[in-house]
């Protein structure tokens, strides 16, 4: 019987080229970036999450994004996020008007899918989307 070659999808890849990504560290997430960070989130506006915020709940980095109480010790806490992403350029990294705090829960899921998706998701009063970039909103090139 015939055996099918083992494929991977090239963005799924293992030990590839392209699907190697560099550690935290060669990213730039070092003791540099830690004391950045700690300095960053002891700033009187910087202790609680932004997007939590937007949803009128006071998270300092206890709870779920839900409001439910964060029982993984290792999620407690806020994350600094680079709101552009900055891909590699440092000057990016380091500059700290780009930078939120967010939980975990929003770091790690919600701000990825919109990084992923390329658009922010909600709609406001009248269902129109939000987003500029939202499809909804790109001209027919029809």
């Amino acid at each position: 019987m015939p055996v099918l070659p083992n494929q991977r999808h090239e963005r799924f890849a293992q030990g590839t080229e392209k699907g190697k990504r560099q550690s935290a560290r060669q990213r730039g997430y070092n003791s540099r970036w830690e004391k950045a960070r700690a300095a960053f989130l002891a700033q009187p506006g910087n202790q609680l999450c932004v997007m939590c915020g937007q949803d009128g709940l006071l998270n300092p980095g206890t709870l779920r994004m839900d409001g439910s109480l964060e029982t993984n010790r290792r999620r407690i806490g806020l994350v600094v996020d680079h709101i552009t992403p900055h891909r590699g350029d440092q000057r990016l990294f380091w500059d700290s008007s780009n930078w939120q705090p967010l939980c975990h829960d929003h770091h790690d899921i919600t701000k990825q899918q919109e990084e992923n998706r390329g658009f922010v998701a909600g709609s406001d009063i009248s269902g129109r989307p939000i987003d500029p970039d939202h499809p909804w909103n790109r001209r027919s090139s029809i």
